[in-house]
């Protein structure tokens, strides 16, 4: 991507240059929301733009985060490729593991591999930070009930840009195994 296109995405999710991952994730997250709904910081101009102009800002703000995204991926896949050529990292063994099921500790994995911190999540999604990490420990007694729990771990997967359907299926399939056990017990 050329400087001026990647100079140009920073600039349509207002962020400076250099931004992280992270900080591109929550700019286009606050901007789609601003956008996408009336917000108190639209309404009182409200009248002054019209659905299409939204709608247009949105593909923009939708635009530059698909293109920042796509720079890390080359800048990752770039590193990687350096690392690989490397010739003492020749004599390892590449780790990658094919994720089959999302647990508590696959998700704190993915989300430390991006370096999001849970307090960035928990102010995104409004999700209380311990209970995040009750939810990435898989401390089942600790957390809600099933159904606000459901809600946190779909929040939690959005916010990471992974199929929340998945994560939720697998996630709650453990929490309803550790469940069953507890009424056994009683």
């Amino acid at each position: 991507m050329s400087g001026k296109n990647y100079s140009k995405y920073l600039e349509t999710l207002e962020l400076p240059p250099g931004a992280s991952l992270s900080e591109i994730r929550k700019a286009y997250q606050h901007l789609k929301v601003l956008y996408s709904r009336e917000s108190i910081v639209t309404l009182p101009i409200e009248d002054e733009i019209s659905a299409e102009v939204k709608r247009q800002i949105l593909r923009q703000i939708e635009e530059a985060y698909q293109g920042l995204l796509v720079s890390f991926e080359k800048e990752e896949d770039t590193l990687e490729n350096e690392m690989s050529s490397r010739p003492e990292m020749k004599n390892y063994e590449q780790t990658s593991v094919e994720l089959t099921t999302f647990t508590g500790q696959a998700l704190r994995k993915i989300r430390e591999r991006l370096n999001i911190d849970l307090q960035d999540i928990a102010l995104s999604t409004r999700v209380q930070t311990q209970y995040l990490n009750d939810i990435e420990l898989e401390n089942f007694e600790a957390l809600p009930p099933e159904a606000y729990t459901r809600g946190f771990i779909i929040s939690y997967a959005e916010y990471l840009s992974l199929d929340s359907k998945k994560v939720v299926d697998d996630y709650m399939s453990r929490y309803s195994v550790w469940k069953d056990e507890q009424e056994k017990k009683t």
